[in-house]
């Protein structure tokens, strides 16, 4: 065999370039280039089956600032009882975990100020007694023709004070949770429905310290979630801003609310704003001191969206394939910022209802 018929058998035996096809002794291009630009790919090419076209939409998007939290027990929902006077605590009703109304008795205790004041109260209501005959005896004696205007007066006067020193007495006795049907013995009582949190008493115990906690009732059934954003993400909060919270004990489960507070005054140690979202908790299941992540969402302009599979570099430009009609396209530059996740927002170069290249577009990338 020549040299020369060497060449022509291993021309004759090379398969058609890609983007060609064998079509007797010519090929035929997939992908036509066109001037501005244009390319037209051949209806049914493989070329063809492997582009997928998109319309461009316009999607909302939201920003969010992640910061660390905790869950915590609405302040006027989580009572501390003190004790009123000093005193011997004779029994505590109540022990963590229980469940109680307004008005349920917490304890007992005996003490001296109540002794006194219950002593007081017992007094004051023997003094207005007489006062009131009194008054009712001088007035009788008066319309007989006996007596004075002046006595009348003075039983007037002495009823008076001693409406006062009653209500007094009976005031006193009512800040010491007492009852003068049991002399000496203070009750204290629940101030709010919840659940006994904190018992820091127990029977035979002496109170010389009435600033000593003795129970705390907590309700949980509404609680907050507080979190401390950092000096630099606090330019866009606002009340009422939607709020996504995530927690360990719940990694498949999204909370959402709003905010609700935002401190006034910068933390000077950590430069953060404490801010603060509500949220129900019928079930209980959120119990303070849980981690939380906040995420506050900024809300920004509709924008058209893309996904990043349609990008591609061109020239140090990010471009995409616009269909101007049925298999045909043109190269266009665009503007874009990425996000997390698969699409990315257009600033520029597209409009809304244009169609573009979203799988395949490296197929016609050939500059």
């Amino acid at each position: 065999m020549t040299a020369l018929t060497a060449v022509l058998f291993v021309v004759s035996v090379m398969p058609a370039r890609a983007g060609e096809k064998a079509a007797g002794t010519e090929t035929v291009p997939d992908v036509e280039h066109r001037p501005n630009g244009v390319l037209v790919v051949e209806p049914g090419s493989p070329v063809d089956k492997r582009l997928v076209v998109s319309t461009v939409n316009v999607s909302k998007w939201n920003r969010g600032t992640t910061s660390p939290g905790t869950i915590v027990a609405e302040p006027a929902r989580n009572v501390t009882v003190l004790p009123p006077a000093a005193g011997r605590i004779i029994d505590m009703t109540v022990k963590i975990g229980d469940h109680v109304q307004v008005g349920d008795e917490l304890a007992h205790i005996l003490s001296a100020d109540v002794a006194q004041a219950t002593a007081d109260e017992i007094k004051a209501r023997a003094d207005l007694d007489l006062a009131r005959r009194t008054l009712k005896r001088t007035q009788g004696v008066l319309s007989a023709g006996g007596g004075t205007t002046r006595d009348l007066e003075s039983a007037n006067t002495a009823l008076i004070e001693a409406e006062a020193e009653e209500d007094r007495a009976q005031t006193r006795l009512d800040a010491l949770s007492a009852s003068t049907t049991d002399s000496g013995v203070m009750t204290l009582k629940s101030p709010i429905e919840g659940d006994v949190s904190v018992v820091n008493a127990t029977a035979g115990m002496n109170i010389t310290d009435i600033t000593q906690t003795l129970v705390v009732v907590t309700s949980i059934d509404e609680v907050w979630a507080v979190a401390d954003v950092p000096e630099r993400d606090i330019a866009g909060l606002a009340l009422g801003q939607p709020v996504n919270l995530t927690m360990p004990a719940f990694p498949d489960k999204i909370f959402h609310s709003t905010v609700s507070g935002i401190t006034p005054i910068m933390q000077p140690d950590s430069q953060v704003l404490h801010v603060r979202a509500i949220l129900p908790n019928l079930d209980g299941k959120l119990h303070p001191n849980m981690y939380a992540n906040m995420t506050v969402m900024e809300p920004e302009p509709a924008t058209l969206s893309v996904p990043q599979s349609a990008l591609l570099m061109n020239n140090d430009a990010v471009t995409v394939f616009v269909e101007i009609k049925p298999h045909t396209f043109e190269r266009r530059a665009v503007r874009i910022i990425y996000d997390e996740g698969d699409n990315c927002r257009v600033l520029s170069g597209l409009n809304p209802g244009e169609r573009i290249v979203t799988s395949g577009a490296i197929l016609l990338n050939d500059d």
